[in-house]
């Protein structure tokens, strides 16, 4: 409550160079961490925010009205228009809050986290006939077959290398549909690095762009779906029709 009361009487630069800071650290805190420990402790010690019963909670993007909204109705026009498209899969589906209200664009769906008491609970609370759970690191690992897949907010919080280690991974889907936390300004330098960890390049006037350096993802086709402004910065979903075949050395 006293947080709430103060925020505002904070001046924006004051109040964003404090978030800068508070970010950096608990980044720095997990220096060395696999994904599975990070994002385990992110929801463990609610890094990301908590719901009022305790819950696991993947954030005020996974459960903003203001910014879930926009993103359903822009995605589901967007699938509406290629009705063959019948398996979905949602890397990194955190608290599985927004991909629940996708399930029904598909005639299966698998939604996908790298911390195993997640996906137990997801299991348990969103049970489905045509929906599966399954514990991967998309860091390290083999991702399910699908026509599309959904990357919402996920990349943002890994480093450049483990970006350029899922980048070749995704040539295996028909549409890709991925979400990312960026600064307001169009002149932002793309894909500046950072450590794993529960803060975003945003922060420091960055974000990420997977058709830019060093990412260099190829796409036949690029769709805007959805943008949405947020109290630092935007959040952008854009839909990438994958190059029928993968290029060598991640597109160099």
């Amino acid at each position: 409550m006293l947080k709430r009361l103060v925020r505002p009487l904070v001046p924006p630069p004051v109040l964003h160079a404090w978030r800068r800071y508070t970010a950096a650290r608990i980044d720095r805190r997990f220096s060395g961490s696999t994904p599975a420990e990070v994002f385990a402790t992110v929801y463990r010690e609610g890094l990301w925010g908590a719901t009022a019963d305790g819950e696991y909670c993947s954030g005020t993007g996974s459960h903003e009205d203001a910014i879930v909204r926009p993103y359903l109705a822009g995605v589901r026009a967007f699938l509406a228009e290629f009705p063959g498209l019948s398996v979905g899969v949602d890397l990194g589906c955190g608290d599985f809050h927004v991909g629940s209200q996708l399930v029904g664009s598909f005639r299966e769906f698998i939604a996908v986290d790298v911390v195993p008491e997640l996906i137990e609970r997801n299991a348990r609370e969103f049970r489905h006939p045509h929906t599966s759970f399954r514990c991967i690191d998309i860091v390290g690992e083999e991702l399910p077959r699908a026509d599309v897949a959904f990357l919402r907010q996920v990349l943002q919080h890994l480093s450049n290398a483990q970006v350029v280690a899922v980048v070749p991974k995704l040539y295996q889907y028909r549409w890709l549909v991925v979400t990312e936390h960026l600064p307001s300004s169009l002149s932002f330098q793309a894909n500046r690095d950072k450590p794993i960890g529960p803060g975003v390049r945003e922060r420091f006037g960055s974000g990420l762009v997977l058709t830019a350096p060093p990412f260099n993802l190829r796409a036949s086709e690029q769709r805007q779906l959805c943008t949405v402004a947020c109290s630092a910065g935007t959040i952008q979903t854009i839909a990438y029709r994958m190059a029928s075949q993968r290029p060598a050395s991640n597109g160099k």
